[in-house]
């Protein structure tokens, strides 16, 4: 994995018990490498380029029993946005 030098940055979705597939949404500013992590479903992208002034979308599954963390490292500028759509 990279040496990340940034602060990770953590999205805290609501979630009640059950089943989830969760979209990350992550804007670069930046030419940047980033990873996301989330708890249940571990590192859901690894050391991933990212150019500036593109997007990408990272989409994977997980369960909860009381909330999702969405966990992402990168070395450079980035915004993101996550949203959870329930599945049974």
């Amino acid at each position: 994995m990279t040496n990340f030098n940034l602060e990770p940055l953590v999205i805290a979705l609501n979630a009640p018990k059950g089943n989830y597939e969760v979209t990350v949404s992550i804007k670069s500013h930046c030419d940047t490498v980033f990873s996301v992590f989330e708890e249940t479903a571990g590192f859901v992208a690894e050391n991933r380029e990212i150019s500036n002034g593109t997007s990408a979308d990272i989409m994977f599954r997980t369960s909860t029993d009381d909330g999702i963390e969405v966990i992402i490292y990168c070395d450079g500028d980035i915004t993101a946005t996550a949203f959870a759509e329930y599945i049974n």
